[in-house]
């Protein structure tokens, strides 16, 4: 492994500066809500000195300094996107799953997912995050919330996957999916990893730690008291709510649903993520609002499982975001599958805009409570994490309509430039801090071992 990732590390780039960098030249979008037509940022040190309309930003540079100038020629400006759920190890996935039914969810979590990751070793695990880390930097991504699994190779391996996504330069909060459907042992090292990850990383700010769980139904009731007395109420976890399947068995314990029973064992914070499931009850929605807690959608999971929109605006202080879960990588994507599906489905249009607006807010909101300098927004004296998109637009770029072009005029794009805590990611169709053509090459062998040892089980 530690050969792969001296591979995949070119020397430092030359546009890796320390000289104080403007982007300028086209629309820039701030992450609140606010687009400034003529935008420009002026950054120095990783952080933001000046954003806003180009001559008050240019108007704000001492004389005679000596910086980078980054023209976009009409591009629009962006800050870093945030993923707030994906699963890294599912990159060698595709293409693999072209024979297996899913009419029943349990089963084909049982038959394909449960066996797909046995079948990984470390270092498939690290390419397969390099090859999310590519995706995800082309993408416009630059914070990752990944929840792994890999029963037979659990020691260590939050650790293996933060050594590239560390050395690739964007941020990442990682975590082990924890059940017990591989036995007692498993468990028991799933939930160390986990704990030992966070404390080791509590302080650092560009690589977290939180509790992965798989799901309710995975867990005993004396497993989650132990969970909760080894992990108290500081750190957040990061859970699936399941199927129906997990509604039922948490209400054969006697709890309203999944989210009344995690809450029962104080596992529910400002810092927890809870993944979508099934359609969930009022009662259950007004917890995850009451303890502050991120419910996540994964739009590209909707169609098998057809839930209903509602919208936020009736249960006050609810937040929610999106994230992928592992089907690809674009976030923008994921809100097109959203708004698609959701029309389909009868929400009505300025709702719906209004509530995919709230999602990118909120997984800025949600990244603030593990990193500093507000990711996900273009102000003074945040971390410049900035994206160039690939997009010139034809017709006005505002404050009212910017939406509408990521859902209808960017279907395609990616970006054109990333850039995190100033440091140039990807430039001119290039990454910056990896090899790309050597973790594609790496990728396909090990992909290539992985697909022999599935087929073998």
């Amino acid at each position: 492994m530690n050969e792969i990732l001296n591979d995949v590390q070119p020397a430092p780039p030359e546009s890796a500066s320390v000289k104080p960098v403007v982007i300028y030249g086209g629309p820039l979008y701030n992450g609140k809500g606010n687009v400034f037509s003529d935008g420009a940022i002026y950054i120095s040190k990783g952080k933001i000195i000046a954003v806003g309309d180009e001559g008050s930003v240019f108007g704000q540079i001492p004389k005679n300094a000596d910086m980078e100038l980054y023209d976009t020629g009409g591009k629009i400006i962006f800050p870093g996107l945030i993923n707030l759920h994906h699963h890294s190890y599912r990159a060698f996935a595709t293409g693999l799953l072209t024979s297996q039914a899913d009419s029943n969810y349990q089963e084909f979590l049982k038959n394909f997912w449960w066996k797909f990751d046995k079948c990984l070793d470390g270092e498939m695990i690290q390419l397969s995050t390099l090859l999310t880390v590519l995706q995800s930097i082309r993408s416009g991504v630059t914070s990752i919330f990944d929840l792994h699994s890999s029963p037979v190779c659990v020691y260590n391996i939050l650790e293996n996957m933060a050594s590239v996504i560390s050395r690739a330069g964007i941020r990442a909060v990682l975590s082990y999916e924890v059940s017990e459907r591989d036995g007692d042992d498993i468990f028991i090292r799933g939930m160390e990893e986990n704990l030992n990850f966070i404390q080791k990383y509590q302080d650092n700010d560009q690589i977290q730690g939180m509790f992965g769980l798989q799901a309710n139904s995975a867990i005993s009731e004396k497993s989650l008291a132990l969970i909760t007395e080894k992990l108290g109420n500081k750190a957040g976890i990061h859970i699936h709510l399941g199927s129906a399947r997990d509604t039922e068995y948490c209400k054969n314990l006697g709890y309203e649903g999944s989210v009344d029973r995690l809450n029962a064992f104080n596992l529910i914070n400002p810092k927890s993520l809870l993944v979508n499931g099934p359609p969930l009850g009022v009662e259950e929605i007004n917890k995850i609002a009451a303890e502050q807690a991120t419910l996540v959608t994964i739009p590209e999971s909707l169609f098998p499982r057809q839930f209903d929109f509602f919208s936020p605006a009736g249960f006050p202080g609810l937040q929610i975001g999106v994230g992928t879960g592992g089907w690809g990588s674009n976030i923008l994507q994921a809100l097109r599958t959203a708004y698609y599906y959701h029309r389909q489905t009868g929400a009505e249009n300025s709702q719906l805009i209004d509530f995919l607006k709230a999602q990118l807010q909120n997984n800025s909101d949600f990244a603030g409570r593990f990193f500093k300098g507000k990711p996900g927004v273009l102000e003074k004296n945040a971390s410049a994490d900035i994206v160039v998109f690939d997009y010139v637009p034809a017709t006005p770029f505002n404050t009212d309509n910017y939406i509408h072009h990521l859902l209808f005029g960017m279907q395609s794009v990616q970006a054109a430039m990333v850039m995190a805590k100033g440091q140039f990611l990807y430039n001119d169709n290039t990454f910056l801090t990896l090899d790309e053509e050597i973790v594609i090459d790496e990728s396909r062998k090990a992909s290539r071992r992985l697909w022999e040892l599935f087929n073998k089980l």
